[in-house]
């Protein structure tokens, strides 16, 4: 395993003055690299701990490590997905709560979909239209 100096040496440069230097984006690799490093080791000492590898769904820590971003990338995509869907049901109920007041600057309503309700704040934009700024889930 490679220490901290034999990461950060292998991502500095030398600088005017012939002094190592780092950029600032090298550092962040470096660190993620560090980060890397010791996730691999922990994963591999905790197989270690069992007595056998059937108990493992991943071979590697590459395996796990893919999965764990497929698993990141399918929630984002999910959430992404029910937040096109809210703003689309909070949009279509939308013209029965606009206030009457033309000086009211933003107001909030309660709708419901799929069986829970969640609460749409809508602010006015600078061009006078209303946009929804953010929705939560009503308790």
């Amino acid at each position: 395993m490679k220490s901290k100096e034999e990461i950060l040496n292998s991502y500095n440069t030398t600088g005017n003055d012939g002094l190592p230097e780092i950029s600032a984006p090298d550092l962040l690799k470096a660190m993620e690299a560090y980060k890397d490093q010791w996730a691999e080791a922990a994963f591999i000492a905790a197989r270690q701990l069992k007595d056998s590898d059937s108990g493992y769904a991943f071979v590697t820590y590459a395996d796990y490590a893919s999965h764990a971003l497929q698993q990141i990338r399918q929630q984002e995509q999910n959430h992404d997905e029910f937040a096109e869907a809210i703003t689309l049901a909070a949009n279509s109920v939308l013209p029965h709560f606009i206030p009457h007041d033309r000086s009211a600057q933003e107001f909030s309503f309660n709708f419901a979909m799929q069986g829970k309700t969640y609460t749409a704040l809508y602010k006015k934009d600078a061009e006078g239209y209303w946009q929804l700024n953010s929705w939560t889930a009503a308790i």
